[in-house]
C-alpha cells in the first residue's frame, strides 16, 4: 500500500482568497499536514507562503490592525498590488493599454518577503499555475515543471486578473491568471503523487432566500459578483467531477465556505473570511477524517 500523501489546492479569489488561511488553520488543528501546494491567483500567493513553512499567525498578521499586530514583519495592502507602468511600457502604447495596472509591485513585495524564492530549495513541492497569452496553454511553474522561475514571478504572473493587470513578461513570455484557462489544477497535484486533495475554493455564490432582498436590487457590482461566482463554481464543479472520473482512487475533499457578499477587493473582511474558511473545513476535513480517509490510501471519494 502507498503511502498517504495529502495535497492543498487554493483557488484565486483576491481578497476572498483568506479563507484559504481557515482551511490551513483547520488542517492544523485536526493534525493534517499537506506534503503538495497547488495554487493560483490568492492560493498562489498562500501556497508560496505556508508551502515553505511560514507560520499560519505570521500569515495571519498580516492583515491584522497595526495594534493588534503579534509579530515583525511586511503587511499586505491593497497598494501592493497596483503598480505604475515603467518607462519601456510607456513606450509600448499596446502593452500600456493592455491592463490599467503594472503588477511589478506585487512581484517585489513577494521577493521582498519571502525566505525562499526557488522551488528548488522548498521543503514542500509548491506550484503556481499561469497561462501563456499567446499560445493559449497553461503553464506550471514548480517541481518537474518550470522550476528555475523564481517564486515571486511565478506569483506575481498567476495573479495577473485579464484587464485589471497588464500580462505578466517572463523570459519574453506573456502570461495571466492560471484560472483563465482552469479554476483549479487538481491534477497537478494528482500527478505529484497525491491520494488526498483538499481543494480550498472561495467561489460559492451566495444564497438568498424569498425573504431576503434581491440581489438583483443590490447594484450591479452584487450582481456582477454574483455571476463571476457562478460561473466559476460551475466550473469548478465540473472540474472536480471530472477529475474524480480520471482518479478514481484519489479522495477529493471540496471545501467552498459560504462567503456571502464580501467583495473580493474587501482586505478588511479578514477575520470574517478566515473564520468562513475555517468553520467549513473543520465541519468537511472532521467529517472525513471520523470515517477514516486520512488513515490509509482509499478508494475514490468526493466530500461536498
Amino acid at each position: 500500500m502507498s503511502r498517504l500523501k495529502i495535497a492543498f489546492v487554493g483557488s484565486g479569489g483576491a481578497a476572498r482568497g483568506l479563507a484559504h488561511l481557515g482551511v490551513l488553520k483547520a488542517c492544523e488543528e485536526l493534525g493534517i499536514h499537506p506534503e503538495i501546494y497547488v495554487g493560483a491567483g490568492a492560493g498562489a500567493l498562500v501556497s508560496a507562503t505556508y508551502g515553505q513553512d511560514i507560520p499560519l499567525d505570521v500569515l495571519l498578521d498580516a492583515y491584522r490592525l497595526p495594534w493588534r499586530r503579534r509579530h515583525r514583519g511586511p503587511r499586505l495592502h491593497v497598494s501592493s498590488f497596483f503598480g505604475a507602468p515603467a518607462l519601456r511600457d510607456l513606450l509600448d502604447p499596446g502593452y500600456l493599454c493592455s491592463g490599467v495596472f503594472s503588477i511589478d509591485r506585487l512581484e517585489r513585495y513577494v521577493r521582498r518577503t519571502l525566505p525562499i524564492n526557488d522551488f528548488r530549495q522548498l521543503p514542500h513541492a509548491v506550484y503556481v499555475t499561469a497561462v501563456d497569452v499567446d499560445s493559449a496553454k497553461r503553464v506550471v511553474f514548480g517541481p518537474g515543471y518550470d522550476e528555475a522561475t523564481p517564486i515571486s514571478q511565478a506569483v506575481a504572473a498567476s495573479c495577473c486578473v485579464p484587464g485589471l493587470f497588464r500580462p505578466y513578461r517572463i523570459n519574453g513570455r506573456y502570461h495571466l491568471s492560471g484560472e483563465v484557462i482552469r479554476t483549479l489544477s487538481a491534477d497537478v497535484a494528482v500527478n505529484a503523487g497525491a491520494n488526498i486533495v483538499i481543494i480550498s475554493n472561495i467561489y460559492r455564490p451566495e444564497e438568498r432566500d424569498g425573504s431576503q432582498r434581491s440581489i438583483a436590487r443590490s447594484g450591479a457590482p452584487s450582481v456582477v459578483r454574483q455571476s463571476l461566482s457562478i460561473l466559476l463554481a460551475e466550473k469548478e464543479r465540473r472540474g472536480v467531477e471530472l477529475l474524480s472520473k480520471l482518479y478514481p482512487s484519489v479522495t477529493f475533499l471540496d471545501v467552498a465556505p459560504a462567503i456571502g457578499r464580501y467583495s473580493y477587493m474587501n482586505r478588511f473582511a479578514a477575520k470574517p473570511l478566515v473564520l468562513r474558511g475555517y468553520r467549513t473545513a473543520l465541519r468537511i476535513l472532521a467529517a472525513a477524517k471520523e470515517k477514516g480517509v486520512f488513515d490509509a490510501p482509499s478508494s475514490k471519494s468526493a466530500l461536498n
